[in-house]
């Protein structure tokens, strides 16, 4: 009786012990890592299911770093000198408004046995309606004072003050994106193979951008940007000859 026992003991130890390296699920495993990535949430969660988890999250919030010296170089391409603590402040508010604002949901997982294949429909920000607005603006003060023109510098700052007024009331895109990335899982842990950091970058960026990559949102913004142009072109058209 007493050894039956002992073996009931040891069954019991062992079933608990195998569902224990299971880990989560796929889909648990897809929204705890957009959760980690954007809203930068569940870290301690995050650092027990994924592998090196507490090393992985510290390396998925350079996303947000790098995202803050590309936009600010973005907008000092005349090579001005960029106020720093406003391109802080700008970057940091745009990363808030997407985590208010920017939703997803997973929309379809394709399982194997060593990981997952998981499609997601990101509503992100605005991000190109916000710099087009932005640009009419700049536009518009430049015509009522040229002296902003005339100084790079100015004409930086000028832009920053326009663009956070228009970051805090940023709106979100009205149709979402679908991106897919790639998870794969090793004893019970999960983690992102080195083949996803492309996948990485763009997930992070449809939530700030709206769009499924850097170059679709480049491509969108010169499209913007043209209209501005065409704009301030069909109102000078229209002003009476001197």
């Amino acid at each position: 009786m007493k050894k039956l026992w002992i073996t009931s003991l040891l069954l019991v130890g062992i079933f608990l012990t195998s569902c224990g390296s299971r880990g989560i699920s796929a889909e648990d495993a897809g929204a705890l890592f957009v959760d980690r990535l954007v809203y930068q949430k569940e870290k301690n969660n995050f650092a027990k299911e994924f592998r090196d988890g507490e090393q992985v999250g510290k390396e998925l919030d350079q996303n947000s770093k790098t995202f803050e010296e590309n936009f600010v170089k973005g907008l000092s391409s005349t090579g001005a000198k960029v106020p720093e603590k406003q391109a802080d402040q700008l970057t940091n508010e745009l990363l808030q408004q997407a985590r208010e604002k920017a939703t997803y949901k997973i929309v379809q997982i394709d399982e194997t046995k060593t990981g997952a294949t998981i499609s997601y429909y990101v509503t992100g920000l605005d991000l190109v309606s916000a710099m087009q607005e932005m640009t009419r603006q700049l536009v518009k003060d430049t015509l009522a004072n040229p002296e902003i023109a005339k100084d790079e510098q100015k004409t930086l700052e000028a832009t920053f003050s326009i663009l956070e007024e228009r970051v805090k009331s940023i709106k979100i895109k009205t149709d979402p994106v679908e991106l897919t990335l790639r998870l794969e899982k090793e004893k019970g842990k999960w983690f992102v193979p080195d083949n996803q950091k492309t996948a990485v970058s763009n997930l992070f960026m449809s939530f700030i951008s709206g769009s499924k990559d850097t170059n679709t949102m480049n491509e969108e913004l010169e499209e913007a940007l043209n209209e501005v142009a065409k704009e301030i072109i069909d109102s000078l058209d229209t002003l009476p000859l001197p």
